[in-house]
C-alpha cells in the first residue's frame, strides 16, 4: 500500500455507532494513493483542523477489520 495519499473528498462524522464513540468526531475520507481511491478513516482531527481536498495524508495502519487508517501529514493551525 502506498504510504502517502491525498484527500479526494471527506466528511466529518459527529455521531457514530458505539464502536466509534471514543473517536467521534472523526474524518471519513476517500483517499487517493497511486491512482487508486479507497474509503478510509483519517486520525488526528480536532475542531481546529482545516481539512481541504488535496490535503496530504500518511498511511498509519490497517484497523481490526483490515481497513486503512491514515493520519494528516501536516496539520493546519
Amino acid at each position: 500500500m502506498e504510504k502517502r495519499g491525498t484527500i479526494y473528498t471527506h466528511s466529518v462524522v459527529h455521531s457514530g455507532t458505539e464502536a466509534f464513540q471514543n473517536v467521534t468526531p472523526y474524518v471519513l475520507a476517500v483517499v487517493e494513493a497511486n491512482r487508486t481511491k479507497r474509503m478510509a478513516r483519517v486520525e488526528g482531527h480536532t475542531d481546529m483542523t482545516d481539512i481541504t481536498i488535496g490535503m496530504e495524508v500518511t498511511f498509519l495502519k490497517n484497523d481490526e477489520n483490515g481497513d486503512p487508517v491514515y493520519t494528516f501529514a501536516k496539520l493546519s493551525s
